[in-house]
């Protein structure tokens, strides 16, 4: 009796380990377990539901805003940079080209220090035009950076000069001319209609022409109308084939009135500037042939 005794005890009390074992099992379960998997599930299906993406280029570009704030304008061109370059994607791309190229033009016309930038004494012999051609830039450029109202120079002036050594890309497609810097980014300019005489283009050529017009003149640009007057910029022609016109966009034309030249068309404002940053012979791509109007 006393054996079948211990043995009932034994089974009890193996029973009961078994049951807390158990309970204990169904409480880890309810309590650790199941609400990780409850978790997983969620985020599972979060994941699958559409929703907007990460936008690592946003924070970039706040970031680049509180450094022009801090006038820490390397850094937050860096930062621009950076967007432009690696966040295609980001929804502060156009914004970051659109800033970037304001700054890289403040730059360019300030008499403050860049890469290339230099000052020069004037001599007894320099002209504006043998300056621009002696130091591959514009007389527009040695003008407005140098503040001169006219074309007169005189001994003695110290001028800043640069050279303009830039590309143009320009895409007919997406509307936009854009200049190039050692093959980056510089600065765009819309392009706000355009109708060319023949279907396509040459995607290689180069800027043949910069020229002034002021009641149907031609104006040199060391003449002192050549600021008042409207800018035209010409690719080089080839064979019987003249260049591209870019010029400002036309009012429509009056009835009986000759009809507006063919040519991409830009703001008036966008030419003036265009004309003062670029010369004769700076590289110009088409980057897709073009259809004859738009």
């Amino acid at each position: 009796m006393a054996q079948v005794h211990i043995r009932i005890v034994a089974a009890l009390a193996a029973l009961s380990v078994l049951t807390v074992t158990v309970l204990g099992a169904i409480y880890m379960y309810r309590e650790n377990i199941r609400p990780e998997q409850d978790r997983k599930k969620e985020v599972s299906k979060l994941l699958k539901q559409p929703g907007p993406k990460a936008d690592p280029g946003r924070k970039i570009h706040d970031q680049a805003m509180e450094l022009i704030r801090r006038r820490e304008m390397d850094a937050a061109r860096e930062k621009l940079t950076e967007i432009i370059e690696v966040y295609r994607d980001s929804e502060r791309y156009a914004p970051a080209r659109s800033v970037l190229g304001e700054m890289n033009m403040d730059r360019l016309f300030a008499r403050t220090p860049m890469p290339g930038k230099l000052e020069y004494t004037v001599t007894s012999k320099d002209r504006l035009n043998t300056l621009a051609a002696k130091f591959r830039t514009s007389i527009s450029y040695i003008q407005r950076v140098n503040n001169l109202l006219g074309s007169v120079i005189h001994p003695g002036d110290r001028l800043v000069v640069y050279p303009l050594e830039f590309e143009v890309e320009v895409d007919l497609e997406g509307k936009r001319l854009t200049v190039l810097k050692d093959g980056k980014f510089f600065k765009d300019y819309t392009i706000v209609s355009h109708h060319l005489p023949f279907p396509n283009l040459s995607k290689e050529t180069t800027i043949g022409d910069i020229s002034g017009w002021l009641h149907d003149k031609k104006v040199r640009p060391d003449s002192d109308q050549y600021a008042a007057a409207t800018k035209r910029l010409q690719t080089a022609g080839r064979g019987t084939r003249s260049g591209v016109l870019f010029c400002p966009e036309p009012p429509p034309p009056a009835a009986g009135a000759q009809p507006s030249p063919a040519g991409i068309y830009l703001a008036a404002e966008d030419m003036q500037e265009l004309s003062t940053i670029l010369r004769p012979g700076i590289p110009l791509r088409f980057l897709k042939a073009s259809k004859s109007s738009s």
